[in-house]
C-alpha cells in the first residue's frame, strides 16, 4: 500500500478511514467529483460501524442525491493530510469505481455541487494529494 505526504515529527494525527469513488461518464469519459470551492472526489470519512461501501453509498448520495451502483474495489492508500477542520490526518481511504444509479433525494450537503470534468484538466487541482494520486493511478 503506497503511503502519500510526508508526516511532520510532533504532530499529533488522527487516524481517519475513508472510501472514495471515481464515476465516469462512458459518453465523453469525464468524471463527477464534488466542489465547495475546492475539488475533492466524491466519498469521505467512515463513521462508527459501517463498512467501506456503505459510507460510501451515504456519503455519494449526501454529496449527490445520488445511489450508486456496479461499486468495484479500485485501489487503497495511506496518507498524511491536512483534514482542514479535523486536523491533521492518518487517512486511510479505499478507492472505488462506480456508477450512478438513481436520484434518490436533493443533496444534503448544500455546500457541495457535482461537476463533470474531464480527468487530466482537473487531477492536479484535488485538495488532496492522496485523492490525486488516486485519480493519476485511474487515468
Amino acid at each position: 500500500m503506497v503511503r502519500i505526504g510526508n508526516k511532520v515529527d510532533g504532530v499529533k494525527y488522527t487516524k481517519r478511514f475513508a472510501s472514495y469513488v471515481i464515476i465516469e461518464r462512458k459518453e465523453d469519459k469525464k468524471i463527477a467529483i464534488a466542489t465547495d470551492g475546492t475539488y475533492f472526489l466524491l466519498g469521505g470519512g467512515i463513521e462508527n460501524d459501517e463498512t467501506e461501501i456503505e459510507a460510501l453509498r451515504r456519503e455519494v448520495i449526501e454529496e449527490s442525491g445520488y445511489s450508486i451502483k456496479n461499486i468495484e474495489y479500485f485501489d487503497k492508500v495511506t496518507a498524511w493530510a491536512d483534514g482542514v477542520k479535523r486536523g491533521p490526518l492518518d487517512v486511510t481511504a479505499t478507492a472505488y469505481i462506480a456508477q450512478f444509479d438513481e436520484k434518490v433525494t436533493e443533496p444534503i450537503e448544500e455546500t457541495h455541487k457535482v461537476l463533470w470534468v474531464n480527468p487530466k484538466e482537473y487531477v492536479d487541482k484535488l485538495f488532496h494529494e492522496y485523492q490525486r494520486y488516486i485519480l493519476e493511478e485511474y487515468m
